[in-house]
């Protein structure tokens, strides 16, 4: 097996992200395939919250609809168990995990305002919620936040009676606006709030930030295909430019909306079957940018910008031809921060970040690779 240090020219854009390109189909007949679009992690969703009772941190009882009247304008209450109308779900997540809140009996939605009301689902603004973590909460409880003014899902006047009412008003973090679903739905009220956590942080960079507690020593990951694999038919060899699947080289254990942004997903092609423009925005550098301040080596936003979009070298008759990266990295270990001018919520996360080169003479490379045979780019 022929391996050829390839030494590619330096893109001189390297700014915005995509994601790391998995290993690309081979293509025989010596036609070479378009780039393998990339797994992302998907955002948090609403799957598992429904059946749902909320339940006051302050006085123990559950939202209900007061006195159980069907129609829309009837006031939202918190009543003992099992009340009449104590379950209900999440709608739909918006873009920016901003979701409803709908009473399984009624089909009605919490409308915010004094007091709380349920409403048609019709889209208004003022149903449009979302949660936070209460910061050290032994019950893993919530705030819930209305989307449009960030005031919260309130018990007025911190009633402790059944039947008390409920209202939006400004968050203060007291127990009267602290509220608790079923275990079983804690995860994925959680990942709706880390999604929710992460669009804020991408449009307000201050409402955010990023601390490092731990770097490993850098050291090359397993390798991994960075071009489609092409099969050289003829009887000669043949010399093939190879175009590099645009690869940012960064990945995270928390996923949902802060892994794709961090990595974004997608190899593209252009229109003339070379590199598509790198895609990406504010956010990916945001989010990127906070990591970086903190961490020794030379980092790149997008490995695959930094090394190169093209590989030429020449494949034997019979033979495989790919390029593989041999990515140089560092794993940091620290904490997100998030709302960080208001009620701070922190989320741990473990961030693999590529590097061009380190103190110890380490570098990120391409390796040219020809074989008879191809299985895989760790081979």
């Amino acid at each position: 097996m022929a391996r050829i240090a390839a030494n590619p020219t330096p893109s001189a854009s390297v700014g915005r992200l995509i994601a790391a390109a998995l290993a690309a189909c081979c293509v025989v007949l010596g036609i070479v395939s378009g780039p393998a679009a990339a797994a992302s992690a998907k955002p948090g969703d609403a799957s598992t919250l429904s059946g749902l009772t909320i339940t006051s941190v302050s006085n123990g009882y559950d939202l209900d609809d007061q006195n159980g009247t069907p129609g829309a304008g009837s006031i939202i209450v918190t009543d003992t168990s099992p009340g009449y109308d104590e379950s209900w779900h999440i709608g739909v997540p918006a873009a920016d995990s901003s979701f409803t809140i709908v009473d399984d009996g009624t089909g009605l939605c919490i409308d915010a305002g004094l007091p709380l009301r349920q409403q048609p689902c019709d889209g208004r603004a003022s149903e449009n919620w979302y949660f936070q973590p209460v910061a050290g909460s032994s019950q893993n409880a919530f705030m819930i936040r209305q989307q449009g003014t960030s005031n919260c899902l309130d018990l007025l006047m911190g009633a402790w009676y059944s039947d008390a009412w409920t209202d939006s008003y400004g968050c203060n973090g007291t127990a009267a606006q602290q509220w608790t679903l079923p275990a079983a739905a804690h995860q994925a009220a959680w990942n709706l709030a880390l999604d929710h956590a992460t669009t804020a942080c991408e449009n307000a960079p201050s409402t955010c930030s990023w601390t490092t507690a731990s770097q490993a020593p850098a050291a090359p990951l397993s390798k991994q295909c960075v071009s489609p694999v092409w099969y050289n038919n003829t009887s000669a060899p043949i010399t093939w430019a190879f175009q590099i699947n645009n690869t940012t080289g960064w990945s995270d254990t928390i996923g949902g909306s802060m892994g794709v942004e961090l990595d974004p997903g997608g190899s593209l092609e252009g229109d003339g079957g070379g590199p598509a423009p790198v895609p990406g925005g504010k956010g990916t550098l945001t989010l990127q940018g906070k990591v970086t301040a903190s961490v020794n080596g030379s980092v790149t936003n997008s490995i695959s910008q930094t090394l190169g979009n093209t590989v030429t070298m020449p494949v034997p008759a019979g033979d495989y031809g790919w390029v593989a990266l041999s990515e140089l990295a560092t794993q940091v270990t620290g904490d997100w921060t998030f709302d960080a001018q208001g009620f701070p919520w922190t989320a741990p996360d473990s961030i693999t970040v590529p590097l061009t080169t380190d103190a110890a003479g380490g570098s990120s490379i391409y390796v040219a690779e020809t074989n008879p045979t191809f299985t895989s780019c760790a081979a």
